[in-house]
This record gives C-alpha cells, structure tokens and sequence, in this order.
C-alpha cells in the first residue's frame, strides 16, 4: 500500500523535481518506509532517477512521478519503486497488492526473465514488458492504482483496479495533467487553480458523494474502476474500460449445496491469498457476519493466533460488543476493542477530513480513522468485510426492490393504512416513475423534497439522469442490475474511505470479498440465492438478504448471530453535537461559514441545530451532511493549506 503522484507538461516545461518532492511528501503518511523520484521525457524517450540532494539547474524533463512505499512484501531496498525494467524503457509506479503475481513468475523465469526481488510490483513489469497492456490487466486479481511509463512508445497508462479499491484521481488544468493517489497534492503546484464544481453539489447532497469520475473540485477526476487513461507526449489523452463487472443475463443451474460448497471455497482461497504478507495481518471485526466469516476463515490460515480489532461504545444500544465477543471466540482471535468517546471524533473532525480529500459524508468514518489509529502499533495489514453487501444484495432496498413488481399494485390501499402506510409508500417507492428510478431514489441520502428544502434551486431531474445512465450500463435481470449499480456508485465510495482512513495511519486495508473470481461466482448465481421476497414479519426482514452467504454464516454462528436486524455503524451524533466544544465549533466557524458561502438554506441548518436534542435521527445525520461540507470547503477551498492540521 503506498502512494502515487506526478504530473506532466504537454507544452514542454520542464518540471520542478524540488516541487515533485514536496508533492511525493504530502503523501508520506501512506508510505513511510522508502520514497523515490523519476523524471522522465517523452519527446525525448529518457528519464532518470531524482534525489532532493541532486543539481536540478541543468535537468530538463517534461514528466515527473514520486512514489512513497509501505513495504508489505520484501522489505528491502530491491522493492523500491519507480521500479524499472533492465533497460530503464518501462517503469511504473504501484499502489495494492496483487495476490496472484507469484503465480506468474514461473512463467515468466522460463522465457528468461530475472527477478531482483520478491515483490509483486516486479511481476507487474515483467507482465507488461511480456504480454503488453491488455494481457497484464486481464491477469492481475487483486487491488491496484497503477502508473506506467513506458518510453519506447511514448505514453502514460494510469490503471485502476477492477472495483475502485484504491484510489486513483488524475486533473487537466491548461498545458498540465495530474494524477495522484489524493488529490490535495495537486494543490502544491503554484499552476493548480482550487475552485468548488458546482455542477456536482446536487449529487453530493442527494446522495452524500460523488459517483463515476465526479469530484467537489473543477478539473479533478476519480479514474472510474476497471477504467485505463492513457495519454501522449502530444497532449492526447483517451479513457477506456478495461474490465466490466459481470451482468450474467442467464444464471448458472446450481443446486444450493452446491453453491453454498463452491461459495466457502471461493471465499476460504480468496481470504488465503489475501494473507500473503511480510508483516503483520489482522482483521477489522465488526461482529457484522461479514467480516466475521473473514476473521474465521482468515484465523483458520495462520499457525500464531490472529489479532481482531473493533470499535465499540459506551452506549449499549449502539455497541456490537456482545456480537464481536461471539465472532472472536467462534474465530479463536485476539479480540482488541477500542472505545470511540466524543473527544475522539472532535479531536479527529479536521484532520480526518484532510486526509479524505472531501467532506467526511458518513461520520463513522471517524471511526474506522480511530480503529486505524489505534490498531497500527499491533499490525501493518488489517482485513475487512467490505464489498459483501453490495455484492451479494445485503441491504433492505434490494428486498423492497425484488418485492415491488407484487406490492406495487396494491400500493394505494397499502399507503392507507394507519400507522405503516407511510412505511410502505416510503419503502417501495409510490413517488418514483419506474423500477430504475425506485432503486435509484432508494439509494438516495436525501428525497427529492428534503433536498429541495436545503437547495431550493436543486435540479433533481438532472441528478437522477446521471445515475440513470450509470444503472443502465447493467445488461442482466432488474436485480443483478441493481446490485452492480450499487457497486459501481456506494462501494465505490465505501472503499475510498477505507483507503483513506486506514492510509492515514500507514494501514493497508484488503478486502477478501472483492476477489476477482469470487464477483465473478457471487455475480453468476441464481437471484433467489442472493435476495428473497418474501413478506416477513417485523424484525425478520434480514431473511431477504445476502441469502447464501447468510447459510454458509450459520454452519459457524448461530441463527440469533446471522439474523439479527442490521445495524451498520452508527455514531451517536446527538451526543457528539451537545459537547461544548462542538458548540463553539459549529457557532464560530460552521455556521456563519455556511451563510457566508449560501450552497444550502442556512436558516434551515440553523433550526436544526438549534432543535438538535427533538429532532429525529435522520435529520441528525442531515445536519451533519452540510457540517461536514462546510469543514471540507474551509480547509480546501478558502485557503488551501497543504500540511496536516494537527488533531484538536
């Protein structure tokens, strides 16, 4: 796990190696253990290495990449990257972890190529030199932002991995391109103008982030997953789709014994792969069924006991400890719980947003940039349950989704009744047009008329066109549909805040459900293994979901343990927002800040506040949405200031 940046000058200007260094340094923090430097001329096809105690009065490159490593496999110098074929033509840039590189490498030594080390990161550049682009992306199963240069064809592939695990953002602005692994190194380039995209607000308080290629700063882009931008010494730049999540439009005959069989063996190879390590792994251990069955499968590997690291709370209806108890006895682990108090998350609230890149859209994760902090001095590596809810259709929206085409006919009786008709309307849709629109708006932090109530000039037709078009590149049934839509849009974010707050601390996150054959499996299986649609009583709605992988949880937990209603990770915001100091927080900078800047009502942020201690949970969660917007564009863009704040 490491960190990327550089940049490149279509009109020839040389580049400023001492300003390259200060750009690789902002970025210290997710690779601690060595830093390297390459300039590099495409016109000229050459490049050399850079070290801040070399003359820079006589270099002339147009290209410039900086590299920071946390080394997790071979820990010696031969690791060091930008690593460079033998005759210094190609040479990349890595950040992840390929979990069957060593596959490869036999094959590799037979047609006499020579591996200087024991890295993943050098059967990469083999693979490229050997197969080209294409037939290295089509091997690599695993997680990866990668950057290759290659000078005997004079161009710059950034690759990101096939789901969006780790991060990759790039930036056009006049004669420069960006690329980096976090965006706020941009902003050390005296070229690099900061100004807020408007067009993209609308989405971020519909939903709390920004899908596809989308970001809150003009010109900046994410590298979309599975997605390759390549560009030229002469200012040629193209974007291509390298790999799609599968649609399966015809879903395999599988009997469920047989599925349940092949889903532990998919899931037992992919957390073994993912042990692979030089220093020590262990596990985030929410007492979520998914990543307890990680923890099992992955203690079930390792000769010494594993370490299990989880946030817990004072307040018991808000705690998981009694599940992470069960889940780390049924793993045989070390179970490590840590309190998150409201000193912590105050303490945390700016320079958590620092290292985000953007506002801190879910409060928990204040909690995972805690759990990080607190877990480093014991492991280097953490595994976690990210990516099964998406894939194997774990929230209730995929239920009301498979369930609407009966209940839709009998909504307008339903919506009468007293006490859950509102329920009903709300759940399967009444307002929306469609099933696209229905799953979309699901999805949805805010409906359309909450929205319009904070951005009375929102346009929501706009908004849910976008995300139409990003639902309407699945191509299997309505629910396969829905699942990969929420792959490529929530997990997407998801993951990027896993990277980001574990990275803050120099944790490599991995995350065994996101194994390449593994979505490809999950992606193939009938849908009634995956999401029922049954109506249930109150309570056993949790039956409808993650179906299969909710069986293979039962063979180790019991029925109370899988099928508990599900309760995510939630802070206690209403407690958070009466500490003192969060009062004068929100009386000296936040809210005059968010008059002063007028993107939503700030007459309506300020009743919510004031009535905080009456108002329902949901608008807590409202309220911190325009809180941690306006946090985010105080630090990045009013001033924007490169270094870390420091924790309050």
């Amino acid at each position: 796990m490491c960190g990327i940046v550089g940049y490149f000058n279509f009109d020839n200007e040389p580049v400023n190696p001492l300003l390259l260094a200060r750009m690789v340094d902002l970025q210290r923090h997710r690779g601690p253990d060595d830093q390297g430097m390459r300039l590099f001329s495409l016109a000229r096809g050459q490049s050399m290495e850079f070290r801040e105690r070399d003359p820079v009065s006589s270099l002339n490159f147009e290209g410039a990449l900086g590299f920071n490593r946390l080394s997790i496999l071979d820990l010696s110098e031969r690791g060091h990257q930008p690593m460079c074929n033998d005759d210094q033509s190609v040479f990349l840039a890595f950040n992840g972890e390929i979990y069957n590189a060593f596959d490869y490498r036999a094959e590799l030594e037979a047609v006499n190529y020579r591996f200087r080390s024991r890295t993943d990161t050098e059967i990469i550049l083999r693979l490229y030199e050997h197969f080209g682009l294409e037939g290295t992306l089509d091997r690599l199963n695993g997680m990866f932002a990668l950057v290759i240069v290659d000078l005997r064809s004079r161009e710059v592939h950034l690759v990101r991995d096939q789901f969006g695990i780790k991060p990759l953002y790039w930036a056009r602005q006049g004669k420069t391109l960006f690329f980096g692994s976090e965006p706020k190194s941009f902003q050390l380039h005296p070229g690099f103008v900061t100004r807020l995209d408007e067009s993209n607000l609308d989405e971020y308080f519909s939903f709390r982030y920004c899908a596809a290629d989308r970001f809150l700063i003009q010109s900046v882009r994410q590298l979309r997953p599975g997605h390759c931008l390549t560009f030229s010494a002469s200012g040629n730049e193209r974007i291509r789709q390298y790999y799609a999540i599968p649609d399966s439009p015809t879903h395999a005959k599988i009997s469920w014994q047989q599925a349940l069989d092949e889903l532990k063996q998919h899931l037992r190879q992919s957390v073994q792969s993912q042990l692979i390590s030089d220093v020590n792994v262990g596990c985030q251990l929410s007492g979520g069924i998914d990543s307890s069955l990680v923890t099992y499968f992955a203690s079930r590997q390792l000769t010494n006991t594993m370490d299990g690291f989880s946030i817990i709370f004072r307040d018991a209806d808000l705690s998981e400890e009694k599940w992470i108890l069960q889940a780390a006895i049924a793993a045989n682990v070390n179970s490590h719980r840590f309190y998150l108090e409201e000193a912590d998350c105050f303490s945390a609230l700016e320079i958590a947003t620092w290292h985000l890149d953007q506002p801190i859209n879910h409060p928990n994760s204040l909690g995972i940039y805690h759990l990080a902090k607190r877990s480093r001095p014991f492991v280097t590596v953490m595994l976690s349950g990210e990516g099964a809810d998406e894939l194997f259709g774990g929230y209730a929206r995929f239920s009301y989704a498979n369930m609407r085409p009966v209940i839709r006919r009998w909504l307008p009786l339903l919506a009468r009744l007293p006490k859950f008709g509102e329920k009903f309307s709300r759940n399967f849709g009444a307002e929306f047009s469609d099933s696209t629109e229905f799953f979309i708006g699901a999805s949805m932090f805010q409906r359309p008329a909450d929205l319009l109530q904070l951005r009375p000039g929102a346009d929501v037709t706009a908004v849910l066109a976008q995300r139409r078009s990003l639902f309407e590149e699945g191509h299997g049934d309505y629910l396969s549909n829905c699942m990969k839509y929420e792959m490529q849009t929530y997990l997407v974010d998801l993951l990027v805040r896993q990277d980001k707050m574990t990275m803050a601390h120099s944790i490599e996150n991995r995350v065994p459900y996101l194994d390449r054959d593994l979505v490809a499996f999950v992606r193939n299986l009938p849908p009634d293994l995956l999401v029922g649609n049954k109506l249930t009583l109150r309570g056993q709605q949790t039956r409808n979901t993650k179906v299969i992988l909710k069986d293979l949880a039962r063979t180790i937990f019991d029925d109370k343990f899988v099928y508990r209603p599900k309760s995510g990770f939630t802070l206690p915001l209403l407690s958070y927002y009466q500490d003192k100091r969060f009062a004068t927080l929100m009386q000296d900078r936040i809210l005059p800040g968010i008059r002063k800047r007028g993107v939503v009502q700030a007459d309506i942020v300020d009743r919510w506040w004031t009535n905080a201690k009456n108002l329902p949970r949901s608008i807590d969660e409202k309220l911190w949405i325009s809180i941690a917007f306006e946090l985010w564009a105080q630090r990045f863009l009013d001033a924007p200031r490169a270094q870390a704040p420091r924790p309050q």
